[in-house]
């Protein structure tokens, strides 16, 4: 049943980045719409006590904190916050992010899209470390509109969406992944649900302190990304097929054949060398 007022759940795993945690729940705290509850878990970091206090401090019975025994992983700990929402809508927040203001209010505005729609997701402002006064100053990330053609190739969404709870526990992240968990989740609601809806709105601030948006070239990535590959492959047509590992080539870093090139070689990956070549 729909309200006009309805609960929303956010979830908010962490680790060991108090500070950080704590700027993301100030950017819920000032949201203006009032009718949400926070679930934020610790999984086990060593460092937990300032972050525990600010939240008993807030003395907000829409925030609960739980400090896990034992580490159990992102995606556990993500799962574990989703299956305590008692929201009719769900959405999360990463511990290093902030929210503006509209952030609930705007996916509000759009829920009518959930009807033939998997989830809702919007633009956001990227902060690679420096300081600023406003949002506004800091430079737009436009995501594309969906387009299976291109979501089939890459994670075009970002890292939250906006959707019924219920969903969101129907879809839970797999837990065996190590690389890609937001990707194989949010294909598992559009197959399942159909496609998202963008809004255009902006209503996040993506800190990326590290200075660029992409896949590290770590053997736990490509290790990861291959499992993702393998789970859905599938699914992919021949043009995603060839993207998808051409990706696993760029995480691997890893120098192709020329028999392995012209099989992979397609106008989109051309320009991925042609760019790769450039950069170094």
């Amino acid at each position: 049943m729909t309200t006009d007022n309805p609960l929303i759940s956010i979830y908010m795993p962490t680790w060991n980045r108090q500070q950080l945690a704590i700027r993301a729940i100030k950017s819920v705290l000032r949201q203006d719409y009032p009718h949400w509850e926070m679930i934020i878990v610790d999984d086990c970091s060593s460092s937990y006590e300032q972050l525990q206090k600010f939240v008993e401090d807030l003395n907000d019975p829409r925030v609960t904190y739980t400090h896990n025994a034992f580490n159990s992983g992102a995606c556990a700990v993500r799962n574990q916050a989703i299956i305590q929402a008692q929201g009719q809508y769900i959405t999360g927040i990463d511990d290093d992010d902030e929210w503006l203001p509209n952030r609930l209010s705007v996916f509000l505005q759009h829920r009518h899209q959930l009807v033939s729609r998997a989830f809702l997701y919007a633009n956001d402002y990227v902060c690679k470390g420096e300081v600023y006064s406003q949002p506004t100053s800091l430079p737009l990330y436009p995501k594309k509109a969906y387009s299976r053609r291109q979501f089939y190739k890459r994670n075009i969404i970002g890292n939250q969406v906006f959707t019924w709870a219920w969903r969101y526990k129907a879809c839970l992240f797999d837990t065996t992944l190590k690389a890609a968990q937001d990707y194989d989740t949010f294909l598992r609601m559009v197959v399942a649900y159909g496609e998202p809806w963008k809004v255009e709105e902006v209503t996040q601030i993506l800190h990326v302190n590290h200075g660029e948006m992409q896949i590290t070239s770590s053997p736990h990535q490509f290790s990861g990304y291959f499992q993702f590959y393998r789970k859905h492959k599938s699914k992919f047509d021949r043009a995603s097929k060839k993207y998808q590992l051409f990706t696993l080539y760029q995480i691997r870093n890893k120098r192709m054949n020329w028999r392995t090139l012209l099989t992979l070689l397609s106008v989109r990956n051309s320009k991925r060398l042609a760019d790769g070549l450039r950069g170094r």
